[in-house]
């Protein structure tokens, strides 16, 4: 019997010590998948935090390349305004030379006129004085012929009295 119980003994202790090992190896298995565990957790901690820092530096990027946007925007806008003021000066300055330059043909024009009427007025002036220098020759020659004429019948006359008296 103290056989029996020393063998007893020794198995309840194997058992015991079984036992202890298999709880031991669940503690350390348990233990195992804990910090494996905690290492995810902590994994995804770190991802989480990183997708957080880029959700925030996303909304800083978001708002500094849209500002960026706009004030290229703008200076697009202002370098288009600017192009089209140009062009738009640079035709307003064609006109106007045009037109100078118009105003000016028509000055010479104006001027080339006024030079021809007064020439044409001397001319006028001149004919119409020797058309009068004409005109009182003409009528002193017709007087003189008509003083002729008158002269011939009076010496004529006097011609036939002398004859008639003698």
């Amino acid at each position: 019997m103290a056989l029996r119980r020393s063998l007893d003994d020794e198995e309840y202790q194997q058992n015991q010590k079984s036992l202890y090992k298999q709880l031991e190896d669940a503690k350390q298995q348990q233990e195992q998948q804990w910090t494996e565990r905690e290492k995810a957790i902590a994994e995804r901690e770190k991802q989480f935090e990183e997708l957080k820092t880029k959700v925030e530096a996303f909304e800083k990027d978001k708002e500094t390349a849209i500002k960026k946007a706009k004030e290229e925007g703008k200076g697009i806008a202002n370098s288009q305004v600017k192009v089209k003021a140009n062009l738009q000066n640079k035709d307003v300055e064609g006109n106007k030379r045009f037109y100078e330059l118009r105003i000016q043909s028509l000055e010479q024009t104006i001027q080339a006129s006024e030079t021809r009427i007064q020439n044409l007025s001397k001319q006028l002036d001149a004919a119409l004085k020797q058309v009068q220098d004409l005109a009182v020759k003409a009528i002193e020659g017709a007087s003189n012929i008509s003083s002729y004429q008158a002269f011939k019948e009076i010496a004529l006359e006097q011609a036939k009295a002398q004859l008639k008296g003698k």
